[in-house]
């Protein structure tokens, strides 16, 4: 019992100086770890189906729609009052892929994109209420049956498209956006 005793004891009078001792090799390990804290965590994903297009710059706020092209006809399906979104391209989202939304170049739908300036921005709202903004890179005219923009890949892109020409009907106008950011806004119930 003697020798328990002494062992117990013995323990007691080395434990807290071994627990000393950690806490100094865990400090000196601690010191030696960079600076984790101007790192900022990942930007969330967002993505979602598109409902509305707004271009505030040259005054676009308009309903999306899904949209196709028809291989036996050549023809995309179109609207006289809102824009469509080809469902063959990536729904818009915060990390990769062509977003490919089309209208009409009349005055009520994407006439006023053919205003448009440098660096104007374009915001997408999703059905699960994200909010993701572009910011416009570049545009071009194509002829009609250049498919080669659709065959994007890469950072997050929006891409829209609209008929132009004298009669504005022979080429494509091609507006390209680069994705900026994204907020959840809260959904009206």
């Amino acid at each position: 019992m003697y020798v328990l005793v002494m062992g117990v004891l013995f323990c007691a009078a080395l434990y807290p100086l071994s627990f000393r001792e950690y806490d100094k090799q865990v400090k000196v390990y601690a010191a030696s770890l960079p600076d984790y804290s101007g790192i900022k965590p990942p930007v969330p994903y967002a993505a979602g189906r598109p409902v509305k297009l707004e271009v505030p710059s040259v005054g676009v706020n308009l309903p999306i729609i899904d949209g196709a092209y028809d291989k036996s006809t050549n023809t995309w399906t179109l609207s006289n009052d809102k824009v469509q979104f080809d469902t063959a391209s990536k729904r818009p989202n915060s990390r990769e892929g062509n977003t490919f939304i089309y209208g009409h170049a009349t005055n009520w739908v994407f006439g006023p994109l053919l205003k448009i300036q440098p660096d104007a921005l374009a915001y997408v709202t999703t059905d699960n209420g994200f909010v993701i903004a572009y910011k416009l890179t570049g545009h071009e005219v194509v002829n009609p049956t250049d498919t080669s923009v659709l065959d994007y890949s890469g950072p997050s892109r929006l891409m829209l498209q609209t008929c132009t020409g004298p009669t504005l009907s022979e080429f494509r106008q091609m507006f390209y956006f680069s994705y900026m950011s994204h907020e959840k806004v809260k959904q009206q119930t």
